[in-house]
């Protein structure tokens, strides 16, 4: 029954107020830095996919993009529709939609092609490797042509941490995937499935779904959910093919 588990409906349900999070984020920083500093003052539309609760969305837009957020789950959109902004005060907008990147379908959304996509994270937790295709070749399709996408991801950590080796031979027989685990709670039920990528293996999905100018850099860094434990970060730019 575990192994059939939707992370489409994971996410659809999730509590909004305890989707995870990275507060600090100096490589995305420096990545719209450089995108900003490169369009020389014109006017950039930003699609943060995976938005949560949109407090990226939100400190992005205060950075200067037009943002729009998309997330799966309704009542993360409705708690970011809260931080939008009234049109008339600024010439920017700061904007939410519920959307699916891990369907088939591409989403339909508004204000698009966009110059700049962002994805903290998510293609970790979308599910299956079909999932994540689908969540990179739809980013891939809503940029203008050699637009820039910024992706973070986990590494595969079990030589720093033992603890991760362990999850990914527990749970194989249920995932049928290498450096992929069901992340749980503390009574031990599932909460999402979470998937660990070699810097190839990104860099190869990325090449897959229409990117080029890829570079991919690991750090080592705390892990999200347990803050006394180390584990690694992979953070991927590059180019959408025109």
């Amino acid at each position: 029954m575990t192994a059939m588990r939707d992370a489409r409906d994971d996410w659809r349900h999730f509590d909004a107020g305890a989707i995870p999070s990275k507060a600090s984020t100096p490589h995305l920083d420096a990545f719209l830095e450089a995108v900003a500093e490169e369009a020389s003052g014109s006017q950039l539309a930003l699609l943060d996919v995976g938005c949560g609760s949109g407090r990226l969305s939100q400190r992005v837009h205060e950075q200067g993009f037009s943002v729009l957020g998309v997330d799966i789950n309704p009542d993360a959109i409705h708690t970011a529709r809260q931080l939008t902004v009234p049109t008339d005060a600024t010439a920017r907008s700061l904007r939410f939609e519920v959307a699916d990147f891990a369907a088939d379908a591409s989403p339909l959304l508004d204000g698009g092609p966009f110059d700049v996509a962002v994805c903290q994270l998510v293609i970790s937790i979308i599910g299956t490797p079909r999932q994540r295709a689908n969540l990179l070749r739809h980013a891939r399709h809503n940029l203008c042509p050699a637009g820039r996408l910024f992706l973070s991801a986990s590494g595969v950590s079990d030589t720093i941490n033992p603890g991760y080796g362990r999850l990914y031979a527990d749970d194989f027989p249920l995932t049928g995937e290498r450096h992929t685990y069901f992340s749980r709670d503390a009574r031990g039920d599932v909460l999402y499935t979470t998937h660990h990528f070699t810097e190839q293996e990104l860099h190869d999905l990325l090449a897959a779904a229409g990117f080029d100018e890829i570079g991919v850099t690991t750090e080592r860094e705390t892990s999200s959910r347990r803050p006394d434990e180390a584990a690694y970060f992979l953070y991927a730019t590059c180019r959408a093919n025109c």
